[in-house]
């Protein structure tokens, strides 16, 4: 991380974030004493003590309060323990003394402007402040006896200089280089510290001037080495390395007098880091010695030439320093003085011309008049023009060869929605930055490069107006006419539009009138081609006697047709129910299973007469849905009728269900005609034919994959249809969401076959037609029942009111009382006059809503015309066994 990015620190946070930097600094320099301690209590050196006078005095009372703090953690490390550690908060005596006596009495600055600052520096904190602690601490440690009291003088000046050097060694160094960091960066006002110091610490690179430093730093470890080396060799001798040890000066002096204060001070402290580090190496195990094996007398020479040292470095470095700040000033205040000498010189010079330029004047003067009046003439001829071009309908802008606009009239400025006065002098370009590079651009390119008129009309995309430009050039630049011809525009656009719509519709109309024409041609073809055979037959039938074969054939061929006839009937219904909304599903658990096997059962004959093969892939045991069985089997069968009557004799049709993801899928695909690219987009369209001439091969009214496509949406499902083309089959995909986790219960069904027995029971039927009526006649008494016929409502009731009826199956839509109106009379009878009869509606109206009224007129169950015997009879079998379950058991034999 960048200092510039660790210095972006709320204010909120910055004092928290400074104690803590400030305590973690403290500890690690009491680490760093205690490796040089020398003695209980006293080291070498003590690094805490300048780090607590650099936060006294960048932060005042926090920084002293800061070094009490670190010093009592540290105690125990000195050897002070229990209440002992109390002594430890002595040492807030050093900062305080120093903090007192240099920033609170002298002001001194932390950057040490003047030479003053450093001398009052050097008396008042090495000297007076590391005094005062090495007394008090010294003779607090003889007060809880971890000192005797004959080592007092020993003790106070070690402690003395081991402080001393601390001070002198990071102190200045640390308030010379960080101080204008932390101003720069807020932590540090400048009215705390009465400091503008510049943060900026930088040499100049550049290869002597590496070399010059680096030969001062080997000076340092080579003296620092040779010194130490020579104490430990002599050691009990007359302690030649005083002499060596002054040999530090010149490293340290030398950096000061060349680079100033601030690089000397870093010198100086490097040479005392190097040379205790060098009494590291010369003697490794001195940590773990009770004292440290070098003569007291020797330490004390040495270190106060370290001490020395640095107080010489600090006022020599603040001397130099301060003079070149001081040479600098004079070298300004020359160039000042340089710069005020060459101003007078210019003002007489100006003085002069100014006389000349006076005479000059009166002869101007004289010219101007002359000019003035050509002016007033110009100005009425310009206004003249002006009020020709404000008269003008048409918006016009005078542009000059450089694009500056020098006129525009009012018309102009309205459509540009501003004021003239604001765009005149402005760039053309600028002003209609959209017209940069278009048509606009080119034509008012063309009329000045060939200097020739040019008219055109175009769109202005920004504003999306159109604009039609008269531009005529001239000498000075171009003329140009334009007018807002938008609403002519958009009315002939509008006029396209509606020629274009107007055309669409008409093709519209006439694709629908074509294909309502082939629909209902196709819907004769369809409705009429049934009833050919069934006459026939009929007719056949009635005139001869045919033996039971025959017989039999003709009876099936008149089944067929109807049921084909009642298909395309309910197809138009449900159609007709797609269009409306009005399908209505009966949603209860089903199995896809059951669905494929009742539809394949359905179309059997289908398949036996044309000997299709159908393969049957079936790869789940259960697939069950949320759906209405009726209309899942009638997507499938509508599909499975599809691809047989488009399958060739003996051809194959293979129906596959499977589990895809959460659906299940059914593929019903055949080898058959196919279906061509043009009309595969199409094929779930209602009425739509691949073929609808009267040529066709294949009949139907193109509502059975309509009827699909609707049925399985409703149900959440999706079908695709696919082909690779004609004569080379399709395949029609549909999938169904799956009911997760669905556990079928166990289910009992039984199927009314031939074998219902009806004995007993007395069934009325009511219904206008006879031939109804006699059919349902003859088939239930076939299956022992008694029944009534009639033919109104009214008589049903005057039957009611006489005779005890078990049943009853009404028509809706006859004569007088309909089907509704009599369920409604019987509903409001009491119980014992058949008011609670069980019945049935039989009817020809089969839409989701006359279902829905015949329920809510009191009828059970609805039934739609016509209806086939075995449905009938499961009918009648499911209301007897609801209404009467206690003699359900009697109803089969």
């Amino acid at each position: 991380m960048q200092l510039s990015q660790f210095a972006r620190v709320a204010p909120r946070y910055r004092r928290l974030l400074i104690l803590s930097l400030g305590l973690l600094a403290l500890v690690a320099a009491h680490g760093m004493a205690l490796i040089y301690r020398i003695q209980p209590g006293v080291s070498l050196w003590f690094p805490p003590s300048g780090v607590a006078i650099a936060l006294s005095f960048w932060f005042g009372i926090d920084g002293i309060i800061l070094t009490g703090i670190a010093s009592f953690l540290m105690s125990p490390f000195w050897g002070l323990h229990g209440w002992e550690r109390v002594i430890g908060l002595i040492d807030v005596v050093e900062p305080l003394v120093a903090w007192l006596f240099y920033r609170r009495l002298w002001k001194g600055s932390l950057t040490f402007n003047s030479l003053k600052d450093a001398a009052i520096f050097t008396l008042s904190v090495p000297l007076v402040a590391s005094t005062s602690l090495a007394v008090l601490g010294s003779l607090s440690w003889i007060a809880v006896g971890k000192m005797p009291i004959a080592n007092i003088t020993n003790s106070i000046t070690h402690w003395w200089l081991g402080n001393a050097i601390g001070v002198m060694g990071i102190t200045p160094t640390i308030l010379l280089v960080l101080t204008p960091y932390l101003q720069s960066w807020g932590w540090l006002s400048y009215s705390q510290t009465s400091d503008s110091a510049s943060p900026a610490f930088r040499f100049q690179s550049c290869r002597p001037l590496l070399l010059e430093v680096s030969t001062i730093l080997f000076l340092c470890i080579s003296i620092a080495c040779v010194t130490v080396s020579e104490v430990s060799a002599n050691s009990n001798t007359d302690f030649k390395f005083q002499q060596l040890s002054f040999l530090s000066f010149v490293p340290v002096m030398w950096a000061a007098t060349r680079f100033g204060v601030t690089t000397g001070m870093l010198v100086a402290t490097f040479s005392i880091l190097v040379t205790l580090f060098s009494y590291l190496v010369a003697y490794p195990n001195a940590i773990s010695l009770p004292n440290f094996p070098v003569p007291s007398e020797v330490l004390h020479v040495h270190k106060l030439s370290l001490l020395v040292q640095s107080v010489v470095t600090l006022l020599v470095g603040v001397a130099i320093t301060e003079r070149a700040k001081i040479q600098v000033e004079l070298a300004v205040e020359k160039f000042r003085i340089g710069e005020y000498q060459a101003r007078a010189e210019l003002s007489e010079k100006l003085i002069q011309l100014n006389d000349s330029l006076v005479e000059t004047n009166v002869r101007l003067a004289e010219s101007n008049q002359e000019k003035d009046k050509l002016l007033k003439a110009e100005k009425a001829s310009r206004t003249r023009l002006s009020n020709i071009l404000e008269s003008m309908t048409d918006a016009f802008i005078a542009v000059n060869q450089d694009w500056q606009i020098t006129y525009v009239n009012q018309q102009a400025a309205v459509i540009k929605g501003v004021k003239p006065e604001t765009i005149v002098s402005q760039n053309y370009w600028q002003q209609w930055p959209g017209m940069k590079g278009t048509q606009f651009e080119r034509e008012y390119g063309r009329a000045i490069a060939q200097a020739i008129p040019v008219h055109f009309e175009a769109l202005y995309i920004p504003e999306n107006i159109w604009l039609e430009i008269h531009a005529y050039p001239f000498e000075d630049g171009l003329g140009i006419f334009f007018r807002n011809i938008t609403e002519r525009k958009q009315a002939e656009v509008e006029r396209e539009n509606l020629l274009s719509r107007e055309q669409s519709a008409r093709s519209e109309a006439e694709k629908a009138n074509k294909i309502k024409d082939e629909f209902l041609a196709v819907l004769s073809h369809e409705l009429r081609t049934p009833l050919n055979p069934i006459l026939g037959w009929v007719t056949l039938l009635r005139r001869r006697n045919y033996e039971d074969e025959k017989l039999t054939h003709g009876l099936e061929t008149i089944e067929r047709n109807a049921k084909l006839q009642i298909q395309l009937i309910e197809d138009l219904l449900d159609v007709s129910r797609i269009q409306q909304r009005k399908i209505i599903l009966n949603l209860q658990p089903v199995n896809l299973v059951e669905i494929l096997k009742a539809s394949l059962d359905t179309l059997q004959l289908t398949v036996d007469a044309k000997n299709i093969q159908i393969q049957k892939l079936v790869h789940i045991e259960n697939a069950w849905v949320a759906g209405d069985a009726e209309r899942l089997q009638q997507i499938v069968c509508n599909l499975l009728s599809n691809a047989i009557k488009f399958t060739p004799a003996a051809g194959k049709v293979e129906i596959c269900l499977e589990r895809v993801d959460t659906f299940a899928q059914i593929q019903i695909q055949d080898n058959g005609k196919g279906i061509s690219s043009e009309f595969l987009p199409y094929v779930f369209d209602s009425f739509r034919q691949a073929d609808g001439t009267i040529t066709r091969q294949f009949g139907g009214l193109g509502l059975g994959l309509a009827i699909v496509r609707h049925l399985t949406e409703l149900h959440g499902g999706t079908v695709q249809a696919e082909s690779p083309g004609e004569g080379m089959g399709a395949k029609f995909t549909v999938r169904l969401p799956l009911m997760p986790n669905f556990l079928p219960k166990n289910q009992h069904s039984s199927t009314v076959n031939e074998t219902l027995n009806l004995a007993g029971l007395h069934i009325l039927v009511v219904d206008d037609d006879l031939d109804t009526g006699e059919f349902l006649t003859v088939v239930l008494e076939k299956f022992g029942a008694k029944v009534t016929a009639i033919a109104s409502g009214s008589q049903a009731l005057e039957v009611l009111a006489t005779t005890k009826v078990d049943l009853l199956l009404s028509d809706i839509g006859m004569p007088g009382i309909d089907g509704y109106m009599l369920m409604r009379l019987i509903r409001a009878l009491p119980p014992e006059q058949s008011g609670k009869i069980p019945a049935i509606a039989l009817t020809a109206y089969a839409g989701e809503m006359n279902q829905k009224q015949a329920l809510a007129a009191g009828f059970q169950i609805h039934l739609v015309k016509p209806v086939e015997q075995s449905q009938l009879l499961n009918a009648i079998a499911q209301i007897l066994h609801t209404s009467h379950a206690s003699s359900a058991d009697n109803l089969f034999a």
